[in-house]
């Protein structure tokens, strides 16, 4: 992997998983699974642009697919804790700090380290 490669992780996880969420599907993934589907099916295919032109067609294809699953399941549940925790005013603590925003935190970390593990193995193909 090249720093360019993980610059573009980085950078489409960015674009994907934020810029590209409704706010209807960002407050309700917790509770509704077809917000928490659309979000997910959404930031999915926005990565096969990208990695068309880095892995090619079918690695592609195989990329966007373990990205889909690892992200629905990790929005599934980091969203469910996250939105229990603002409910009940949790959004930081002493150290050690598990409040909302360190599971907001945590969410990206999981989403990061899935991506570029895929993105290896893919490429290893």
């Amino acid at each position: 992997m090249t720093i360019i490669d993980f610059t573009i992780i980085i950078l489409f996880h960015f674009i994907a998983d934020f810029i590209l969420q409704d706010e209807e599907w960002a407050v309700n993934k917790s509770i509704d699974d077809n917000a928490l589907l659309k979000h997910t099916i959404t930031y999915s295919i926005v990565w096969y642009i990208p990695m068309i032109f880095i892995l090619g067609i079918w690695k592609s294809a195989i990329f966007v697919t373990i990205t889909f699953i690892l992200h629905t399941l990790t929005d599934y549940f980091t969203s469910r804790i996250a939105s229990k925790k603002f409910q009940n005013k949790e959004y930081g603590s002493s150290i050690p700090n598990f409040g909302a925003f360190t599971i907001i935190g945590f969410d990206q970390l999981v989403h990061y380290i899935t991506l570029i593990y895929t993105f290896k193995l893919i490429s290893l193909i």
